[in-house]
């Protein structure tokens, strides 16, 4: 191995023995050299002067804690991988570590030899991504250079014309600056009347044809315009659509006519077969492949434009409502609401495109805000005559410049369970979804058990499922934290402290696969109140009361994990939910 293949580790801890078995464990391993330190304060003077790949450092170190460690290391420029050690499986230990920029979470005594392994190949990956990375870094910020620099005109564009890089020459040539051509349309530089046919050639390239060379004029900031050799190249997707052009020019002597400054409408009329002005977007493409993404998922969901137009009402809502794409794209005066209200009226959609006082003003009860998203109250609705529930979540379409253009819902609805059900209905167990994650905990027995908060160790993921019958909790092996293994700082480890999407699992299970790991089980007969507390700055929790006066209480710790359980709650029971 050459010098700078050699991964340099940096180990800081106050007790002498734990340096010793790193110290020993690393160099066994080849490629690897080992430094190692008792206390923060000369860490710091050894990273001021040594370049290491990575830092091991103890929480409890006696000047300075490793955390406040990992901040000084980080705001001095350290890049590399920083690793904490810690005498007890502390969850705030691993948040605090995390959201200062550490890369992996590794408990004292039997767990660090246990995970020594698991340790060495972490670094090993890391180090090699972090150096790829940074290789990848200077090929690229070479390429610009080179690019920035070249003597010929390029620019980059979307299918629509919205430019999206120029080099220098570019600018120059075109007389405006590159914060003014950043954003702004290719195709309104060409010359009116040579639109039509520039257009046709560029748009009739193809995958195996996916370049052209065309002499074109384009026009100068003070209004005159140049004569161009422009090699055009474009870029397709799988489905074989353009995504994105690039063109290379150089300029051919002699100067052309004057023109007039083109106008946008002028622009977007003569290229009205890319652009679409429903919602404002720059490419009709664009605009295509989104809606398709949206046409194909299982979820019905529908669009407005900030003037309550109805712009997408893709298949699944078709197939839910019975009313067809057709009829619905182009209406107005809220009639998205007709087919579950059956009459106009307000839904998330309009409490997303009106403005924060009409917010403030306005009858939305229950409406609640994770992020970008919003999460409307469950109401009962009719579907084609049929009892259900439905709740909707919205999100906000904004422009490059922050401007809204869209709202956008998710319809997510479960049939009413009726008492006209037949013998055979009542009798089948149908699953209808459930969540597992790091973030809920059982601290067991009843709700007044479990009253203080705090969860036992050893720590465990546990998940919630329902049926139409049967409401399960199961202790979820996936999610055990308790085994001697280390914690990377990736999906299922310390996003989980979190509660974020990525280390929440809710794939589908097999009711025979949740009775073999089940902790706590209740048929829905048997319940009278399903008590949901929202976590603020406590853990929130479900608690299940059943008909004998008992209890079960399990422990949400996050934001995330907590919706998704109070969706699966509205589907499985909600008469009898409270939210607290």
């Amino acid at each position: 191995m050459t010098e700078n293949e050699v991964i340099s580790i940096l180990c800081v801890d106050d007790e002498p023995f734990v340096l010793e078995i790193l110290e020993k464990f690393f160099e066994r391993e080849s490629g690897f050299s080992v430094k190692t330190s008792l206390n923060a304060t000369d860490a710091l003077g050894l990273l001021n002067t040594q370049q290491f790949d990575a830092v091991i450092a103890d929480f409890g170190l006696p000047d300075i804690d490793g955390i406040n460690l990992l901040k000084e290391t980080r705001a001095m420029g350290f890049s590399g991988l920083y690793i904490i050690i810690t005498g007890k499986h502390r969850a705030h230990v691993a948040i605090d570590a995390l959201n200062n920029g550490a890369d992996y979470y590794v408990q004292k005594g039997a767990g660090i030899v246990s995970d020594i392994d698991t340790l060495v190949t972490f670094i090993r990956e890391g180090v090699g991504k972090i150096r790829a990375d940074r290789a990848l870094h200077e090929s690229e910020s070479l390429y610009r250079s080179i690019i920035e620099n070249h003597s010929d005109l390029i620019c980059r564009f979307l299918p629509g014309g919205k430019i999206r890089f120029v080099n220098d020459a570019f600018v120059n040539v075109i007389g405006n600056g590159k914060r003014e051509a950043i954003g702004n349309n290719f195709i309104s530089l060409i010359p009116e009347e040579e639109h039509e046919k520039i257009l046709a050639q560029i748009y009739d390239l193809s995958p195996l044809k996916p370049g052209i060379v065309i002499e074109h004029a384009i026009k100068q900031s003070d209004g005159t315009s140049i004569l161009v050799e422009w090699n055009y190249r474009t870029v397709f997707n799988t489905d074989g659509d353009i995504v994105e052009c690039q063109t290379t020019g150089r300029e051919i002597p002699g100067l052309v006519q004057s023109h007039e400054t083109l106008s946008l409408k002028s622009v977007k009329d003569a290229v009205s077969s890319l652009q679409t002005t429903t919602i404002g977007m720059e490419s009709e493409d664009e605009w295509k492949t989104f809606t398709k993404t949206i046409d194909t998922l299982e979820n019905p969901v529908f669009a407005i434009d900030k003037t309550g137009v109805i712009i997408i009402w893709n298949k699944a809502i078709e197939r839910l409502t019975g009313y067809q794409s057709r009829d619905m794209i182009g209406k107005g005066n809220r009639e998205y609401a007709i087919p579950f209200f059956g009459e106009p009226r307000p839904m998330l959609v309009d409490y997303i495109v009106i403005s924060t006082d009409k917010r403030l003003s306005g009858k939305f009860p229950g409406i609640k805000r994770a992020g970008n998203t919003f999460i409307g109250e469950m109401e009962k609705v009719k579907i084609r005559e049929k009892p259900m529930f439905l709740w909707g979540k919205g999100t906000a379409v904004h422009d490059g410049k922050g401007g809204l253009i869209a709202a956008i819902e998710t319809i997510e609805v479960v049939e009413h369970q009726q008492d006209t059900q037949t013998p055979t209905d009542s009798e089948k167990e149908i699953y209808i979804g459930g969540i597992s994650s790091p973030t809920l905990k059982v601290a067991g027995g009843s709700a007044s058990e479990a009253i203080a908060g705090l969860v036992p160790p050893p720590p465990r993921g546990y998940g919630i499922y329902a049926t139409n019958k049967r409401l399960f909790v199961i202790q979820n092996p996936d999610f055990d934290l308790s085994k001697p293994t280390g914690m990377p700082y990736g999906p299922y480890v310390l996003d989980d402290l979190f509660g974020t999407r990525s280390s929440i699992d809710i794939r589908p299970k097999t009711i025979e696969t949740i009775e073999k790991l089940l902790v706590y089980e209740i048929e829905k007969q048997d319940l009278i109140t399903i008590e949901l507390m929202n976590p603020v700055l406590l853990p929130g929790f479900l608690t299940l009361y059943n008909k004998t006066g008992e209890s079960f209480r399990m422990f949400i710790d996050h934001k995330t994990a907590f919706l998704q359980i109070e969706q699966l709650i509205k589907s499985f029971y909600p008469e009898i939910l409270r939210l607290e």
